[in-house]
């Protein structure tokens, strides 16, 4: 390998297939050059500490972010905007591309913005690029439907519950990891359990409603309904995530992390009458789950491993 690497900057976000189309040509130049290739990823878009996004936004947590980015490059580096909120464009490009990454290729999206108040373009980085012997890449958004693909979108369509736009965006589905907790066993006492799903504060749920999804754990693959809300028939409380599986899994869970892989929505949130009419409709739930999941059996992988 020579010296230097070819490196590619952003939040990476859910990395969708607008972060795969960067992160390819991050892989493309770096084996012509022969040189490593890096990510260098913030921990949250740096835009989000002017806007005062909602507590819940990020698409993909740490861990699971980092194992996509390393399918495309040879080392991840996670970086809190701490790190480098306060420096100009001049003195990022200087201390941490030149310094720190030792860049000879930064590849980036047409949009790209760097440095102190976001104040870098592509333009301006090209210009600090010639005077420090860095080359500048930049790729043409992806789009869909003439639009280009971004994390914002798939955002935009998860607080939707729709659930095949994000998995278009994204090309893959939309994907939550979560903890099991002791619950209240309401659900064991309706015929139909559930596992209680812990899931990190800053992730992004969707919209309430019932799910369809695969679910991984324990090396083990289920299918299972995918409950957000805050259950309003037993008289409503704080959002829960509740997971039941179409296949009893013959053992106590609590403890054990899930992935789960959202497939579609299957019906809004609502409050029943009673217990038993809510007992009949996850009857038709899981009937109605039964009948459409053929059509995901080719997608079903675990990508969290």
């Amino acid at each position: 390998m020579g010296n230097g690497t070819v490196v590619s900057i952003g939040t990476f976000d859910g990395v969708h297939k607008g972060h795969q189309a960067i992160l390819t040509e991050v892989g493309r130049q770096a084996k012509a050059r022969q040189l490593k290739s890096v990510a260098y990823a913030f921990e949250i878009p740096p835009r989000w500490t002017a806007e005062r996004e909602p507590f819940r936004f990020l698409l993909l947590p740490r861990p699971l972010k980092t194992r996509f980015l390393k399918e495309y490059v040879d080392r991840v580096l996670s970086v809190s905007l701490s790190q480098v909120r306060d420096l100009s464009p001049e003195t990022f490009a200087n201390h941490i591309l030149g310094n720190e990454l030792n860049a000879a290729v930064v590849v980036v999206g047409t949009g790209f913005r760097f440095g102190r108040h976001r104040e870098g373009d592509v333009e301006r980085l090209r210009e600090i690029g010639q005077r420090l012997g860095i080359s500048v890449v930049s790729v043409l958004p992806v789009e869909e439907e003439g639009i280009p693909v971004s994390s914002t979108w798939i955002r935009r369509a998860l607080r939707g519950g729709y659930i095949d736009q994000a998995t278009r965006l994204l090309g893959r589905p939309p994907i939550l990891l979560g903890e099991v907790s002791p619950g209240d066993h309401v659900g064991r006492t309706l015929g139909y359990p559930t596992a209680n799903l812990v899931v990190e504060e800053q992730i992004l749920l969707p919209a309430v409603g019932i799910y369809l999804t695969h679910v991984f754990y324990l090396g083990r693959q289920s299918e299972g309904l995918l409950y957000v809300g805050s259950r309003p028939t037993l008289g409503g409380g704080e959002l829960r995530c509740e997971i039941h599986l179409l296949t009893n899994p013959d053992q106590d869970l609590y403890g054990e992390l899930m992935e789960i892989q959202l497939l579609e929505r299957l019906r809004e949130d609502r409050t029943f009458p009673s217990l038993t009419g809510l007992r009949r409709q996850i009857e038709r739930d899981i009937a109605e789950a039964k009948k459409r999941l053929p059509r995901y059996a080719a997608c079903a992988r675990s990508f969290s491993g």
